[in-house]
């Protein structure tokens, strides 16, 4: 659960200062941005105790949580005023693991396919 939760804190630390940049061009191309208009952001996760973890309400650790780095909490404080949503996905419809798992020959050409819009 380690390396998923610290792979999700490090996706949030790419993807927050583009949702920034996004609401500063909307503002310079006249688009109207307010306090009331935000980005539907959405994050898919196939691990369990890293989406409890990262929902968990009020935030808190738990005993097999403990021991990781403070920094990779930070975005849980995020999560709320910044509208982002996590949500569940299945293993096998996980698109990043063709870059990270030996797979299937089956399993790959599904994946790509699902990459390429097919």
């Amino acid at each position: 659960m380690e390396a998923e939760y610290i792979a999700l804190s490090t996706a949030c630390r790419s993807l927050l200062p583009v949702a920034d940049l996004l609401k500063e061009l909307g503002g310079c191309l006249g688009l109207p941005v307010g306090p009331s208009s935000h980005l539907h952001i959405g994050i898919h996760e196939d691990n369990a105790g890293c989406l409890i973890l990262g929902k968990m309400e009020p935030r808190r650790m738990t005993p097999r949580s403990k021991h990781y780095a403070v920094k990779y909490h930070w975005f849980r404080s995020q999560i709320g005023p910044r509208r982002i949503k996590l949500y569940k996905i299945d293993t096998a419809e996980q698109l990043g693991d063709i870059f990270t798992k030996g797979l299937t020959q089956t399993q790959f050409e599904y994946l790509r396919k699902q990459i390429m819009g097919w």
